[in-house]
């Protein structure tokens, strides 16, 4: 093999070596199927809310954005967040670009970048921020949200 090759198969490789870590997060179902989704899946969770008092956790995401992504596949798809969402919350997640009426919604929360999450309470009237860091565990998460819930 000459000089040339060699140095093509071990660009090659390593850039499989840096690549197929990340196939397994392409292969989980990140779609959040169980989650409200655009603004009419807000009203719905509004109406939801007001009746049940239960709070409300909106995602704003784009389909473009890499740690929205990542947000998904290690965090919100996690089964000790799915769970804790369960029965505590009603979700909703929101893509602005897909339709007005989700970006005129991103537009009243103040999304200034995704993801942007935030919790909604009584009635509308409290609307919390939801911080999370680009790298938490879910642990940290469901505490973080156990914090919000509590306020």
């Amino acid at each position: 093999m000459n000089k040339r090759k060699a140095v093509i198969f071990i660009t090659v490789l390593a850039g499989l070596a840096v690549i197929l870590p990340g196939l397994g997060t392409l292969s989980r179902d990140v779609s959040l199927n169980d989650w409200g989704s655009q603004s009419s899946g807000y009203a719905t969770a509004f109406t939801e809310h007001q009746a049940s008092n239960k709070p409300i956790v909106v995602l704003f995401y784009t389909d473009w954005c890499g740690s929205c992504k990542t947000l998904k596949a290690e965090i919100l798809t996690s089964p000790e967040v799915k769970e804790f969402l369960q029965n505590r919350v009603l979700a909703v997640k929101i893509n602005p670009e897909r339709d007005a009426d989700s970006a005129n919604l991103a537009k009243q929360f103040g999304v200034r970048g995704y993801p942007m999450m935030f919790m909604v309470r009584n009635n509308g009237t409290d609307i919390q921020w939801i911080r999370k860091t680009s790298r938490i565990t879910p642990e940290q998460f469901i505490a973080q949200l156990q914090r919000v819930i509590e306020r």
